[in-house]
């Protein structure tokens, strides 16, 4: 099931890098810039319109020894209710408060056309409760990330 949940992020992320890459192409064209890629890559179908509002709410994400993980969630409003929403994960050593005020513009792009972000802090660092392991990559640090896709 953990494996399942992986590759299903894997494939949502690829999917909104794509959609990221097209949206870039269709600006540089309306623009009269090159577009990446070459005259091919100018072809590229145009992105999809926005379709929802950016809500904001902190989350806290229990890890199965007990410690909790701090998660700032950048959401789509405005849809149906129970409406579900794939999510794009960024899982940092860093503390996810600092440049918040900033990153509405960065993610908006995607949470208005119906994708969650969430920005988690790993294990001992920012809001995120537990001992921060020394080495990156670490075996818990791994286990930590599959909880919080899980």
């Amino acid at each position: 099931m953990r494996m399942r949940s992986s590759l299903t992020f894997v494939a949502v992320l690829s999917a909104a890098l794509a959609g990221g890459l097209a949206a870039s192409r269709g600006l540089a064209a309306s623009r009269g810039l090159a577009a990446p890629g070459g005259p091919a890559a100018s072809a590229a179908a145009e992105a999809s319109p926005p379709a929802y509002e950016i809500g904001f709410q902190e989350a806290s994400i229990p890890m199965r020894d007990g410690v909790n993980l701090a998660a700032d969630l950048y959401l789509p409003k405005g849809g149906k209710p129970k409406e579900r929403f794939p999510v794009l994960l960024e899982y940092l050593p860093y503390r996810k408060t600092e440049g918040r005020g900033e990153r509405p513009s960065l993610y908006g792009y995607f949470v208005k056309r119906g994708y969650v972000v969430a920005r988690v802090d790993i294990r001992g660092t920012g809001n995120s409760e537990g001992r921060l392991i020394e080495y990156e990559y670490s075996e818990q640090e791994q286990k930590d990330g599959e909880d919080v896709i899980a």
